[in-house]
């Protein structure tokens, strides 16, 4: 399995305020108190955006996550989604997918039109169900699926250290 991202940091501030964990996995927003579903990693508009694995790729837009992928794909011997939002162009859609297949570019679609540019990013999450609510059910932290060689949000680790 591939990154979705060359480059994979996670966007480090929130409206102008230095906050990198509320760009991760859990319940890490407003002081503990909201859920991010997924990782928001920092990518400049226009940022190729990669197919991790072999899948069954479906495209969408919706008012919050924009103009949005879903790469359907086994792991552990379920299926998973991992869902790419706020993108650009949308390369590839409705479609069987080849790991590392370029499918996107980043942009700010959706709620990331309110963002200032230099945060722009890929909102990146790991799916268990194809389309679950607003809360964490239906969803996994990223690094399950991915690992956690370029950072971790762990509670029990350091954030964001670098191997």
């Amino acid at each position: 399995m591939r990154n979705p991202l060359h480059s994979m940091k996670i966007r480090p501030l929130q409206y102008g305020a230095y906050d990198p964990v509320s760009n991760t996995y859990g319940n890490v927003r407003r002081h503990r108190t909201r859920t991010h579903q997924g990782w928001d990693l920092l990518a400049p508009v226009g940022t190729p955006v990669f197919a991790i694995t072999d899948g069954e790729l479906t495209s969408g837009h919706s008012q919050s996550y924009g103009n949005w992928l879903s790469l359907k794909f086994m792991h552990r011997g379920k299926p998973h989604y991992a869902f790419y939002a706020h993108l650009q162009n949308i390369l590839q859609r409705d479609c069987s997918i080849v790991e590392g297949s370029l499918i996107a570019t980043s942009g700010r679609s959706g709620n990331a039109m309110q963002i200032p540019h230099a945060e722009a990013h890929l909102h990146f999450e790991i799916r268990t169900v194809e389309h679950p609510n607003l809360a964490l059910h239906g969803r996994i932290d990223p690094g399950e699926a991915l690992g956690y060689r370029i950072y971790s949000c762990s509670p029990d680790s350091v954030p964001f250290a670098r191997i």
